[in-house]
């Protein structure tokens, strides 16, 4: 039985190396497909649908067809808020829980007529385009469309962040560094405090992402804990400072981080799981099926379930 449960702990600290980046939070094997009309139920085309996760810094876009149809591939369990814009009509939100495995129900909007809608935009689909190279993973094209972009609208500083993550991706992390540094003096001009600034929040994530990637622990951690500062509203971050925690076998530190993405996020599975590796390691195996059952109760559409299920079953049997 103790060698069994080593195992399973060996298995845990790799996980744990395997640090789960902020950007990853969202993404997974879901789909959600919609429609947007008008008040007399004909098909809105060119209408921008924008989906965006509430528990993460996750926001994606993309356009309707001429039958008034659009999708999003590729989405992590959650609860996304969905707004569709079309020039010359008021727009309209709506949440929806989304599965990252199971069906999810159809989204229909509904647009009338007379608002003021959305600014056209020249560069807009360029964005769009961008972002899904990005998702796609083809990091050099999505590279080459942001720097258009930002050539194109230099006021629009923002778009740096995203520049910074494709060259993160892409291993050019002197240039990432450089690109968040750019971002973050101009946020800074406007906003010195920082404090609830989204942007800063990413700039930061990114910075310590770029850290994590050159094993830099002590930077990783510091820029973590600056966008936790400045946005404690996003679980992902604490969860990713845990991670590097756990790896460098500081459980105690790991389960403080842990618990706060816990707090923040209650129904979001993974920390627990993770809990209980760290429960494990500090020989709390009590307190580690705890753990494991509320990670079962909630985690059916995790793909970790599988392993923490077996876990379960190992530690319930000692």
């Amino acid at each position: 039985m103790r060698n069994t449960i080593r195992h399973f702990l060996a298995g845990a600290l790799l996980l744990a190396v395997a640090v789960a980046l902020p950007a990853q939070e969202g993404r997974g094997n879901g789909r959600l497909t919609g429609t947007v009309v008008d008040e007399n139920g004909a098909p809105l085309e060119n209408a921008t649908i924008t989906l965006k996760y509430m528990e993460f810094n996750n926001t994606r876009e993309t356009r309707s067809n001429n039958k008034g149809q659009w999708g999003f591939l590729g989405l992590g369990k959650g609860t996304v808020q969905v707004t569709g814009a079309l020039e010359g009509y008021a727009s309209t939100t709506t949440q929806q829980p989304v599965s990252g495995a199971k069906p999810n129900p159809e989204i229909h909007l509904v647009l009338k007529k007379g608002g003021t809608g959305i600014a056209g935009d020249p560069n807009r689909d360029a964005i769009l385009r961008a972002h899904d190279l990005f998702d796609k993973r083809q990091y050099a094209e999505a590279l080459a469309l942001y720097q258009e972009f930002a050539q194109k609208n230099p006021a629009n500083y923002q778009i740096g962040v995203y520049i910074g993550n494709c060259m993160t991706e892409m291993g050019d992390y002197e240039e990432a560094l450089a690109e968040y540094q750019k971002v973050l003096a101009e946020v800074t001009k406007e906003n010195p405090e920082l404090k609830g600034n989204t942007t800063a929040s990413l700039v930061f994530a990114g910075i310590g992402d770029v850290y994590l990637r050159q094993e830099k622990w002590k930077p990783a951690v510091e820029n973590f804990q600056r966008s936790i500062d400045i946005q404690p509203s996003d679980p992902a971050l604490p969860f990713n400072v845990a991670e590097i925690m756990f790896a460098r076998n500081k459980p105690e530190e790991a389960e403080k981080y842990y618990l706060m993405a816990v707090q923040i996020k209650p129904e979001w599975p993974k920390p627990y799981l993770k809990l209980a590796y760290v429960a494990m390691n500090r020989g709390q195996m009590d307190k580690a099926v705890e753990h494991l059952k509320k990670y079962i109760e909630i985690g059916k559409d995790d793909p970790g379930f599988a392993e923490g299920q077996a876990l379960l079953e190992l530690l319930q049997k000692k």
